[in-house]
This record gives structure tokens, C-alpha cells and sequence, in this order.
């Protein structure tokens, strides 16, 4: 497997990987109507009444001091400020930490009392945390076996859930040429790499790559060749399959907004392989004893975090050039959870 330098593409290829991947942003933004003009219509810290809305109705937690963390991708973030200012609403104080990378980092800072909140994946809960490898195919089943176990063994509790699951897929070009463009399903994956491994090329962040890259080859019998694996940041993933360069294949969200604005596919997954990860609320055991007003404030926003909502909000980020506060806000405030 290859971690790229800025320059590294595919074999014969000698295009700066970074300049075209920024280059093709810009084409994408541009073609979007985004940027920073579309950013100016949402709302900023200044222009909304966080005490106007139900959350400083219905949750009192006037007095409580919360530091609140995230992942360092877009949706972990947005989802981080959410949590900001609802909890600021709610009549607490709310240090923003948002940000720090990788899951078992954010995972040890709660742990060792450095957070006290931050978003997390039932499936991320469930495979890395509890260290389980049982496949549960339902999403509210997983999120309750998760819940129930991480509470039991570790004294986290899980509040909510959102109404929507961060879900890895794999995606190619939609209109990918050759062999890779008559892969539509992860059973079609394959037949595609044993015939052709010379066109088997895959983009991949590290998250996955740890997690998922064995056994996913190994349950499809897909093997591709090292040579032709490459690791990088995920936002890359995104616009280098778009081109095809340096892979056919990567591992994406399926709540991206870049999904449909690159012009993805995002191969069929009839078996259930990956499982929808309910997002849901942690935080310490004793953290929620002494603040149990934090599970109605968990339950207000996990009602309201429907899929199309999250979709809409990556998409202000990631293609219209909104600020992950701006998202947070305009969330919040057309929810009628502030004013």
C-alpha cells in the first residue's frame, strides 16, 4: 500500500497529485455556485439569539461546563459545533475542542477526562472500542448492542441517536471507462481484480484502510495489488476517483455531499457488507449522572439529525465554502432549536 507524496500518481502518470486534485475542487466549487458568496447568506454567531429557540426552553443546564471534541472531517465537525452552541443554548459553558485526529486519540481524551463530549459511530464503537468482530446487520440493533456494552465495560453511555449513520462505500467515476466501469455492485469487485489487475487501483484514508482493507478483500476476494493502493487523506479520495487518477476505486461516505457533485457512484451493497453506523452522543458515565439533562438535549438533536439534513450541511462545507459554525448554526436555527 502507497501513502503518496504531494507528486505521486498513477504508474505513467506524472501530473502533481495535489495541483490536480485543487485545481479539480475549484472546477466543482465554481460549477456549484458556491464559495464564499453562497457562505454570506448563512448565519453567524452574532446573528443569532441562542436563548430564542426550544433548546433553552426545554434543557436547563445553567451553571455546567462541558469541553466539547470531534474528529477532524467535516461531518465530526459540524456535528462538534452543533453540541457547541446547543449546549451554550441550553445555558452551559462549552469549550470548543473540535478537531483532533483520529478516533482512538478522541476516544482516549474522553477517556482520561481531557473532552467530556464528542460524537460518535456505533460501528466505530462496536469493532474498535469493545473490539468486537460479530457482524450486526441492523443499525439500531448495532447502536444497542454498542451502547449497552461500552456502558457495561467502560462506563460510556451513548445518548440519542441521530437519525442518520455515517456508512463507509466504495464509489468509482460514474462514468469510468473499461473494466471499471461495468463494476456496480461490491460483488461485481472481484471478478473485475483477478481479470484485471492491471486496471485495479484503490484510494483509501487511514481509518479504513486499518479497519476495513483485509477483510473487505478477503470477504469479495478482491486482491488488489499493492502497488496499486494507495493512502491518503479522504477528501482526496473523493476528487481522485472522480478523474481516475491514481485510482479507479476508493472508499467514500455515503452522507458526502461530493458523492453527487463529482458525479460518483457509489457501488450497490445488496448483502448489507457495511453496515449503517448510527451517530449518537458520548460521553462518561458519571458526566450524564451528574448532568442528565444532557440525554434530552442528545434526543432533541439526534431527532432532528435526519440524513438529508447532514447531507445539506457537509455539502455548505465541503462545496459552498460555509464555515462548519455556519453549518452549525443554520442547522440549529431552522430547526427552531435557537433563534
Amino acid at each position: 500500500m502507497r501513502t503518496p507524496e504531494p507528486s505521486a500518481v498513477r504508474r505513467g502518470a506524472r501530473t502533481p497529485l495535489r495541483a490536480a486534485a485543487l485545481a479539480l475542487c475549484g472546477a466543482v466549487l465554481a460549477g456549484c455556485g458556491g464559495g464564499p458568496d453562497a457562505a454570506e447568506a448563512l448565519p453567524q454567531a452574532a446573528d443569532v439569539d441562542l436563548a430564542g429557540g426550544s433548546l433553552a426552553s426545554d434543557v436547563d443546564l445553567e451553571g455546567a461546563s462541558f469541553r466539547v471534541s470531534s474528529k477532524e472531517f467535516t461531518e465530526s465537525v459540524i456535528l462538534g459545533k452543533i453540541t457547541v452552541y446547543a449546549l451554550r443554548a441550553a445555558g452551559a459553558e462549552a469549550e470548543d475542542m473540535t478537531g483532533l485526529m483520529g478516533s482512538n486519540i478522541l476516544r482516549s481524551a474522553l477517556e482520561s477526562e481531557e473532552v467530556d463530549l464528542y460524537w460518535e459511530y456505533a460501528g466505530t464503537g462496536w469493532t474498535q472500542y469493545l473490539q468486537r468482530d460479530e457482524r450486526i446487520t441492523g443499525s439500531q440493533e448495532q447502536f444497542e448492542a454498542t451502547a449497552e456494552a461500552d456502558l457495561e465495560e467502560n462506563g460510556v453511555e451513548w445518548m440519542g441517536p441521530a437519525r442518520f449513520g455515517n456508512q463507509y462505500g466504495i464509489a468509482r467515476a460514474a462514468d469510468a471507462e473499461g473494466p471499471a466501469g461495468e463494476v456496480d455492485t461490491l460483488a461485481d469487485l472481484g471478478p473485475m481484480v483477478r481479470e484485471h489487475p492491471d486496471r485495479a487501483s484503490f484510494c483509501g484514508a487511514a481509518e479504513f484502510m486499518d479497519r476495513e482493507w483485509e477483510a473487505f478483500q478477503e470477504y469479495y476476494k478482491a486482491p488488489f495489488p499493492v502497488d496499486g493502493v494507495y493512502q491518503m487523506d479522504l477528501a482526496l479520495n473523493y476528487v481522485n476517483v472522480a478523474k481516475g487518477d491514481p485510482c479507479e476505486f476508493a472508499e467514500v461516505f455515503t452522507t458526502d455531499a461530493r458523492l453527487k457533485s463529482l458525479d460518483l457512484r457509489v457501488l450497490e451493497d445488496p448483502e448489507g457488507y457495511f453496515t449503517t453506523q448510527l451517530a449518537a452522543l458520548t460521553a462518561r458515565e458519571e458526566t450524564v449522572e451528574e448532568h442528565p439533562e444532557l440525554r434530552d438535549l442528545a434526543a432533541e438533536l439526534g431527532d432532528a439529525l435526519t440524513e438529508d439534513a447532514i447531507i445539506e450541511l457537509n455539502g455548505m462545507v465541503d462545496l459552498e465554502g460555509a464555515s462548519t459554525d455556519q453549518a452549525a448554526l443554520y442547522f440549529l436555527q431552522e430547526n427552531g432549536l435557537i433563534g
